[in-house]
């Protein structure tokens, strides 16, 4: 079996101007063509990541990729492990990595060839101590993600595919080689559950975070065939359950970074919102919870879209006594045939006990004029001073010369500045609403569509165009200055989505988005 050990001082990254914080992306260059960081710890002043990363050199079998940095961003240590039955090793963003009881490290994953589960332990230095692997058998894929240390071996929660496609929730027991004991699963046929947090209550109760609900197939949809619930569950040492609860439907859509409250829980989630026929959004937010998940004390929502990639991915607290939510932040895509880019952000949410807001900001590692810019963040780390770490990975799309994905880390101060020299406060990202030139009515609609438009002697000649999803010109009108209004007769335009843009002078002044629903 083949791995390669680096250390360094110092690796080649791409860095933003900063003062205390940074806002770098680690390539690994020339050794490595892809790497992504799913989850970071604190490990006294050193700074602790591992995710997958794909090497150069035949036959580019993507392996586990364990990474030390100091508090500035510097790489100390790295590790390049490839699975030893020639298997691809893979992780999603807050995959479990945590310090055990022996100051080695643990950490879970999968084998995406045979969709075995993966769970690793590594010495303090980073060599490989065991790399399990559990067949999946007789379910179609076994998921593991969040791992706690027991006094005789490790809890693994996940969640695990059926035969039949539903997926459930999973906790699995082994003991300190990795070896596998016993497993129980929960759920209820014909409901997709996934495991979002596992925490230790005490040596004989634990808590799993996860959500329940029938996903998303295909349109139309409607509140029968689409829902999502938080669903909280109780067990002890044995995976006995102890208790559960449940959201209302629709209003939180999982639990992640569960914390436990003297009163009750604290947590990251999405609200779900079916937006028409055809599309459905979210709005990540925090959630502060008595005994039961349902009984709601205070929550926060973060970003102010409501689009599918908005989601909390960890929380954790400050030293101040305070807390700090991150995850993804998506923008409103751009609606055909315009190729504006949007991005996906990663969001940094610092707020009190109480569920008040101290500042919040929005980071991207890199930016292109065409393909915008995707990032994700995995996990989080609040050092002593209260600054915050923040890791996960950023995809370059349609940049020269390669396609890839980058290790992304952020350090943030604990005012929520990178560059301190020009800390002036970070307050949340607003979106920018145009002005309206015109009102569409009926939407939905059926048999036909009205502009209304308000400043018809403005601007000279205007132009109506309205596209399908594809960008196709399905109707084009020429608006003359004198014309307040023009209905758009349906005919036989099917059922779906389609967009209008407003034009004059070359300019676009408005454009939008109809249903048609017959």
């Amino acid at each position: 079996m083949k791995k390669w050990i680096f250390i360094a001082l110092l690796l080649s990254s791409i860095t933003s101007t900063g003062q205390s914080g940074f806002n770098k992306t680690y390539g690994f260059e020339p050794e490595i063509t892809g790497n992504i960081f799913v989850n970071i710890l604190l490990d006294n002043d050193t700074i602790v990541l591992y995710g997958s990363a794909t090497p150069s050199n035949p036959p580019y079998l993507q392996g586990l990729h364990f990474v030390k940095l100091d508090t500035i961003g510097n790489v100390l240590y790295q590790l390049f492990y490839p699975d030893p039955d020639g298997d691809k090793f893979a992780a999603n963003p807050n995959f479990d990595l945590i310090k055990t009881s022996d100051n080695g490290y643990a950490l879970t994953g999968g084998a995406l060839l045979t969709n075995f589960a993966v769970f690793a332990k590594l010495s303090h230095e980073g060599e490989v101590e065991f790399y399990r692997k559990y067949d999946p058998h007789p379910s179609l894929q076994r998921q593991p993600r969040k791992i706690q240390e027991t006094t005789d071996g490790f809890l693994i929660a996940g969640h695990k595919t059926l035969q039949n496609g539903d997926i459930q929730v999973f906790l699995m027991k082994v003991d300190k080689q990795g070896n596998f004991l016993w497993e129980k699963t929960y759920g209820q046929p014909g409901v997709n559950d996934i495991i979002g947090s596992l925490i230790k209550i005490d040596d004989n109760h634990f808590a799993i975070g996860a959500s329940k609900g029938i996903h998303p197939g295909s349109p139309p949809y409607n509140n029968s065939n689409i829902w999502v619930k938080s669903w909280l569950i109780q067990v002890d040492s044995l995976g006995n359950l102890l208790g559960s609860s449940e959201s209302s439907k629709n209003e939180e859509s999982g639990i992640v970074g569960l914390n436990r409250m003297q009163d009750g829980w604290l947590y990251g989630t999405s609200s779900f919102i079916l937006l028409n026929q055809y599309e459905w959004g979210k709005k990540a937010k925090v959630v502060r919870t008595g005994e039961d998940i349902d009984d709601i004390i205070w929550e926060r929502e973060i970003g102010t879209t409501t689009l599918k990639f908005n989601t909390v991915v960890d929380l954790k607290p400050t030293p101040e006594g305070n807390w700090v939510a991150i995850g993804q932040w998506e923008t409103p895509l751009p609606q055909p045939p315009f190729d504006e880019p949007n991005y996906l952000g990663g969001f940094t949410f610092k707020f009190s006990s109480d569920g008040d807001s101290l500042w919040s900001r929005l980071d991207t590692a890199f930016w292109h004029p065409v393909c915008g810019s995707e990032n994700h963040l995995g996990g989080v780390a609040v050092l002593p001073s209260g600054s915050v770490i923040a890791a996960g990975y950023a995809n370059t799309n349609c940049y020269p010369p390669t396609v890839r994905s980058w290790g992304w880390v952020l350090k943030i101060s604990k005012d929520g500045c990178i560059d301190t020299l020009l800390c002036s406060g970070i307050t949340p990202v607003e979106e920018v609403q145009p002005a309206v030139e015109l009102r569409v009515w009926p939407n939905p609609a059926s048999t036909y569509v009205d502009f209304f438009f308000q400043n018809p002697s403005d601007d000279g000649r205007k132009r109506l165009i309205i596209m399908d999803m594809t960008g196709r010109t399905v109707r084009a009108f020429d608006v003359p200055e004198d014309v307040s209004s023009i209905r758009w007769d349906t005919g036989t335009n099917p059922s779906g989505i389609y967009y209008y843009q407003l034009i004059a002078n070359d300019i676009s002044l408005q454009s939008g988005k109809i249903i048609l629903d017959k």
